[in-house]
């Protein structure tokens, strides 16, 4: 018995994509696209998972890397580099400030934004997860030829037109 509210669905055509769009996906171009995003997710669950073994989520990890690296930055900077929302990023950093791992810095009189900078106690977890992370990095991939990280480079510089 099929309620009035219920629509018939026509099950052979709910479950493939329309030619059209099917077709879309037929070029080098979005092959390669697609290589990558296969190769990126699989890499990122797996470095994921591995970190939050070690009590440290992603997140956590790649704001503790961009400072290391970096040094002091303001939050907005940062968000950028991560390619998240300062929203986003605000709820990462009072975390990360209550557990004393880093720590608001004023680097000029006057300044109204304060820049982020890691604690000893930042710095020296960084330290520690760090090489541990890299070997699982040297696990999980491939080297690549110069050839492809040079088009890699290429393709990370590639703008659309602005419309």
């Amino acid at each position: 018995m099929v309620n009035k509210r219920s629509r018939v669905v026509n099950e052979s055509a709910g479950n493939k994509p329309k030619p059209k769009l099917a077709a879309l996906l037929q070029s080098p171009e979005v092959d390669s696209w697609r290589a990558l995003m296969r190769a990126f997710q699989s890499i990122y669950q797996q470095l994921e998972k591995s970190l939050l073994v070690e009590d440290c989520s992603i997140s956590r990890f790649q704001i503790l890397f961009v400072l290391y690296m970096e040094g002091p930055l303001p939050a907005v900077k940062i968000a950028r580099r991560l390619l998240v929302t300062r929203g986003n990023i605000s709820t990462f950093i009072k975390r990360l400030h209550a557990d004393g791992i880093i720590m608001p810095i004023v680097t000029k009189p006057g300044q109204k934004r304060p820049f982020f900078q890691l604690t000893a106690k930042g710095r020296d977890l960084f330290e520690n997860l760090f090489p541990r992370h890299i070997e699982r990095v040297k696990k999980l991939m491939k080297p690549l030829s110069k050839e492809v990280l040079q088009t890699l480079d290429e393709i990370s510089k590639t703008r659309l037109p602005k419309n």
